[in-house]
């Protein structure tokens, strides 16, 4: 591995995170040495701007820049530096049909998440991201901020079928699943690897120095378009045909041993 900066961005959930939602001694170990060496780390998440910052808290790491809500939101600590919300329209038909179909529908607007009523995938989320959800009584109310995602929830198959149907319609969003049991909607032109682009030009590092992880059908584009692109062990097979090479699975040190495969960080 040369002597340039690096720009290393990791997908959060199946990939920096096990199974159960930790971090492992080895990932945090790692993460410090590549900081360290001056190295820039940046998450690239589903997750709203709440929840990633709290995981940067967590690593320890200072000054990371944070991609959220699928690309639509950057933030550096408590500062949103870049974003682009949805079309109310748009989000207005998806919300609508994920109602129609008995779907949990959800809202996220800067670093609010807003729900019409309680259940369990709310609950489950809500476990994951250490922060609950806001109660109001119409996510389509005149009051309401500008969507950034619109995440609807259900049964692998429900959601499935969702998709299909909001594919055929001609309208301004990009959708992609987080898990079979999630949709996850943005605006269109949306993406971590567009919210990635701007974080590398912000940094002046060329993406021939980016270094990807994920694990999801979201990281795909990210992990293509990196210098050196690395599936996780757990990957989706959209991630996996796009990879430079497969590291092993977020339970298993994958972080630590794709690093040392790279050079960044000692046996």
């Amino acid at each position: 591995m040369d002597n340039k900066r690096k720009l290393l961005a990791f997908d959060v959930d199946g990939t920096l995170l096990t199974s159960s939602h930790t971090i492992l001694p080895s990932t945090k170990r790692a993460l410090a040495k590549v900081s360290e060496d001056g190295h820039h780390i940046v998450l690239a998440t589903a997750r709203p701007p709440r929840s990633v910052v709290d995981i940067a808290d967590r690593l320890g790491i200072e000054s990371t820049i944070s991609i959220a809500l699928n690309g639509a939101i950057i933030v550096k600590g408590n500062k949103i530096l870049w974003e682009m919300p949805m079309s109310r329209e748009a989000a207005k038909t998806a919300i609508e049909e994920g109602r129609r179909r008995n779907l949990h529908v959800n809202l996220m607007a800067g670093w609010e998440w807003f729900v019409e009523a309680s259940s369990k995938w709310a609950e489950q989320e809500a476990a994951i991201v250490n922060f609950e959800p806001r109660t109001v009584e119409d996510l389509l109310g005149d009051s309401m901020p500008d969507a950034h995602k619109v995440l609807l929830m259900g049964e692998a198959e429900e959601i499935a079928t969702y998709r299909d149907w909001i594919d055929s319609q001609d309208l301004p969003l990009y959708v992609s699943f987080s898990k079979p049991t999630y949709c996850e909607i943005v605006g269109q032109g949306v993406s971590k690897g567009r919210a990635l682009r701007q974080v590398a030009d912000m940094l002046e590092i060329p993406l021939q120095d980016l270094i990807a992880f994920g694990d999801g059908e979201n990281d795909s584009e990210i992990v293509a378009m990196a210098g050196v692109g690395v599936a996780m062990g757990n990957a989706m097979p959209q991630v996996l045909e796009v990879a430079d090479f497969v590291t092993k699975s977020n339970d298993d040190d994958g972080i630590y041993h794709g690093l040392r495969e790279i050079g960044l960080v000692d046996q």
